[in-house]
């Protein structure tokens, strides 16, 4: 066990789950943690949940921060039968307690961020218990709105403190855009008309297909740029098959930074036609890049784009035909530089730096001197 003294000569540390996450070149993770790291806070990417890990980390370690927990139980999922499943998660759930259990005895504080209320590919029985033991066990419960807040708190009861640490902007990490003129020229797209982009991992549950409607019924007054790797569970057919009878572009592959950082800039608006959604990573990238959106009716967007309305519309359902009204409405009633304005005002709430306030405070710590400490008895027994 470390001394008092040892202690208080190196910074707090917080080891995070999954392991390899600062190596991922993800900006939430990238910003994030170089926010912590100028508050006198290491964080590191080798935690195991164990209670072994426990036990011979402790003394480096204040506490432990687990981001997409369903990895864990989820891992030895594939090719394994129903029964499996059950048996291969309960005995993960039943180490993640004992894991727990070893931090809480070490004095090593417990962190979740709630990144989604549920995985949105579908949820496993398991994962609503996992969930569970987690708001359960863990001392600090995050998420990145008050409405996800709201909803964690409805759903699975933390014990812990549920702390609002909003999601930051994401744009510091990434290049500097090119000019629109020769990325719209490259993309063989008229400058002269507005360009929309659903960009980022093609998933299921960000309605591309309402996106794609909706331009269609536009007849080429709109064009759309759809880009980055598909989901194995989306059937893309129907929005290639759209795209290809309308003005737009399909980029079936994952994109570079500069490529996304290019694409959004060339854009006039961004749309988020989402379905389900706790924190958006895709709407700060939007507004950090000075293009305001066009998004579903979801608590999030709704929370988030109320401070700056120019910089955004929300639009109710997901019908096509309300989705082109309200696109149009949106690129014509508001002119861009007014748009553009808007959306740099609202990120620039978002800074990294002043996100992780709310995490600081909750864990109770004091930077001085470049130096982060846990001020409880805890820490130093």
């Amino acid at each position: 066990m470390s001394s008092a003294a040892e202690l208080e000569s190196r910074p707090f540390g917080i080891a995070v789950f999954p392991a390899g996450v600062t190596r991922w070149q993800n900006p939430y993770f990238t910003l994030c943690h170089a926010a912590l790291a100028k508050r006198g806070i290491s964080v590191s990417d080798d935690l195991e949940i164990d209670h072994r890990w426990v036990e011979a980390h402790g003394d480096r370690v204040d506490a432990v921060h687990l981001h997409w927990p369903e990895y864990f139980w989820r891992r030895h999922f594939t090719g394994a039968s129903r029964i499996q499943r059950a048996a291969r998660a309960a005995d993960a759930l039943l180490r993640l307690h004992r894991f727990f259990r070893a931090a809480r005895r070490r004095g090593v504080q417990c962190i979740w961020t709630v990144h989604n209320l549920e995985p949105h590919e579908g949820a496993y029985r398991w994962d609503r218990y996992g969930y569970r033991l987690l708001a359960h066990d863990c001392d600090v419960v995050i998420c990145h709105s008050q409405s996800a807040a709201r909803d964690v708190r409805g759903t699975y009861d933390p014990r812990g403190r549920v702390v609002v640490m909003p999601h930051g902007d994401p744009t510091p990490a990434y290049p500097r855009a090119r000019p629109r003129e020769e990325v719209l020229a490259e993309m063989r797209l008229d400058p002269r008309r507005p360009v929309v982009s659903c960009l980022g991992r093609m998933r299921p549950y960000k309605g591309l297909d309402v996106a794609c409607g909706a331009v269609e019924r536009l007849n080429g007054r709109v064009q759309l740029i759809v880009g980055g790797v598909r989901h194995h569970e989306l059937d893309a057919s129907p929005i290639f098959a759209a795209i290809g009878r309308t003005s737009g572009v399909v980029i079936d592959r994952e994109l570079t930074e500069q490529e996304f950082a290019d694409l959004t800039a060339a854009s006039d608006a961004v749309l988020l036609p989402y379905r389900a959604i706790t924190g958006s990573g895709a709407l700060l990238s939007a507004l950090g890049l000075g293009r305001g959106v066009v998004t579903s009716d979801l608590p999030y967007f709704r929370e988030i784009l109320a401070e700056e309305p120019d910089a955004g519309m929300v639009v109710s359902g997901w019908d096509t035909a309300t989705w082109a009204n309200a696109l149009l409405q949106y690129l014509e009633r508001r002119p861009a530089a007014v748009r553009s304005r808007a959306a740099l005002r609202l990120a620039a709430r978002y800074r990294w730096d002043r996100c992780v306030e709310p995490l600081v405070d909750a864990l109770g710590i004091q930077t001085d001197a470049g130096v982060g400490r846990l001020h409880t008895a805890a820490a130093v027994s």
